[in-house]
């Protein structure tokens, strides 16, 4: 396994910052972005979920 291409490829295993500067802003990114959308979904499936146990539990 001495002529690994991957050790060729980054021989020091070292992450320029630059990348861990991209990779933490991309995480940032989808939190937000997870954050937002559960904000706008969570009335709307509560609602839903209220409704379908009314209905259940109006049955005979």
């Amino acid at each position: 396994m001495e002529n690994d291409a991957f050790k060729q490829l980054d021989p020091d295993h070292q992450a320029p910052a630059y990348l861990k500067e991209a990779l933490v802003s991309e995480i940032d990114f989808i939190r937000d972005t997870l954050q937002i959308v559960t904000h706008f979904t969570e009335g709307f499936l509560g609602a839903a979920i209220n409704n379908l146990s009314q209905l259940v539990d109006s049955e005979p």
